[in-house]
């Protein structure tokens, strides 16, 4: 009689298969989201960086920006694993031999694994083209937001030619801070001007720096009328009541923080700070020039119309003009230029100016043909058949564009609080 072979060692192979399976399945959650955190996190920065590229190429043809904003990703993840031992009976069956029938003995064992796993992410897409995120984005930035900038470690000339439309009138190309128009920018002494802030905070002659300054807002005001539940409300709304220099009433004080210029000691007489207050129409020999900020125009005064100020105007611009003024850095094709989809406006000397004049050595985008955007493509989209894109090695244009990009969320801000959101449920 012919022993059958023992089937246990096989059954409890595949038992402890199934168990280190299961047991694989507990650390499956935080092992996903270690492994595609950061994959989700760059393809959100890809895509950001790609759509506000294709924004700006779109607005050097004259053309609408959109912005499609990532609300969610709610990735679900599922592993599923099934183990079993199969008898493999071999021909001819022994049992059948014996007549003893098939189901009873087998001559052997082999386990059988099935492993399946789904990745099924769900991404929520919302338009940003709501009236506010629209009206912001038209609207100058707020005083506040150039005092946070000037607090950034963003180079004081990169953030003025950007965001400044002109300072005491000086003009900074505002006829290319907009949609298309035949007319000669006018840059070229706004430009000196920031090199001229830029030299003087670099050599330490002066600083652009925010400081605190008190406006009366109201008074002069009776003791009387200053009680102590007044003086709370007050606080709350950031305001404070302050005697005044007659000892009898009382003003209403609020502080607010403005950038001003500060000359250092020993600085006057230095041709860099000279060259500039001539350039500005500044009175010579002060120590500190308040910066105005604010929406609007300021004229240009005209020569020796109005006395020297002792204030800097400066008129913001918005979001939309920072994004025309960097598209004149758009490098067009010839064949576009040739087929009216782009027009030059006239130089000084009357020919047509490269608009990347206007943005030289702040802001430059090439433009190339080819199946795949060149090697050395730090962000790049296709439009009309070139690639457009930022040089790696361009250093300079990248940290511009890494500012407007990081600026630009605050009007086309995320939908929702947070986002985007990283959701990682796991199924089974």
């Amino acid at each position: 009689m012919v022993k059958p072979r023992s089937h246990r060692a096989p059954c409890c192979a595949a038992l402890i298969l199934l168990l280190a399976l299961a047991g694989s399945g507990c650390a499956f959650g935080p092992f996903t989201l270690e492994k595609s955190h950061g994959r989700y996190n760059e393809a959100v920065r890809h895509v950001d960086e790609e759509q506000l590229l294709r924004n700006l190429v779109h607005m050097r043809y004259n053309e609408i920006a959109l912005n499609l904003n990532v609300a969610s990703i709610a990735a679900q993840y599922e592993l599923a694993g099934q183990a079993e031992a199969r008898p493999f009976f071999l021909a001819p069956n022994p049992a059948t031999v014996s007549n003893r029938g098939v189901f009873r003995t087998f001559t052997s064992v082999l386990p059988d694994v099935n492993v399946s796993g789904a990745n099924r992410p769900t991404l929520t897409l919302i338009p940003a083209d709501n009236g506010a995120a629209t009206e912001k984005f038209l609207r100058p930035i707020s005083p506040e937001t150039l005092v946070l900038l000037q607090q950034t470690s963003w180079p004081i000339a990169t953030v003025m030619r950007l965001w400044v439309e002109r300072i005491n009138g000086i003009p900074n190309a505002p006829t290319a801070s907009g949609p298309q128009r035949e007319v000669p920018p006018d840059f070229a002494r706004f430009r000196r001007v920031v090199e001229l802030f830029q030299q003087a905070q670099d050599l330490g002659l002066g600083a652009v720096h925010p400081a605190e300054r008190d406006v009366e807002v109201g008074g002069p005001l009776p003791g009387s009328a200053v009680s102590g539940s007044a003086v709370v409300d007050a606080a709350k709304d950031g305001l404070e009541y302050r005697p005044r220099g007659d000892g009898t009433s009382w003003s209403l004080i609020r502080k607010e923080r403005r950038l001003v210029f500060d000359v250092n000691p020993g600085a006057q007489g230095h041709p860099v700070l000279e060259e500039a207050i001539a350039l500005l129409d500044l009175r010579p020999g002060l120590s500190r020039y308040e910066i105005v900020a604010g929406p609007g125009i300021t004229p240009e005064a005209l020569p020796a119309a109005l006395p020297a100020k002792d204030e800097l105007h400066f008129n913001l611009r918005s979001t939309a003009q920072v994004y025309f003024y960097l598209a004149n850095g758009v490098e067009v094709p010839c064949e576009h230029l040739e087929a009216g989809l782009v027009k030059l406006p006239p130089g000084p000397d009357g020919r047509p100016l490269d608009g990347r004049a206007i943005t030289d050595g702040l802001f430059t985008v090439h433009a190339c043909r080819g199946h795949k955007p060149p090697p050395a493509a730090f962000v790049a989209v296709k439009y009309r058949g070139y690639w457009y894109y930022i040089d790696d090695r361009d250093t300079q244009s990248k940290a511009t564009f890494m500012l407007v990009l990081s600026l630009s969320r605050l009007d086309f801000g995320r939908q929702q609080p947070g986002g985007p959101v990283l959701t990682l449920p796991v199924g089974r």
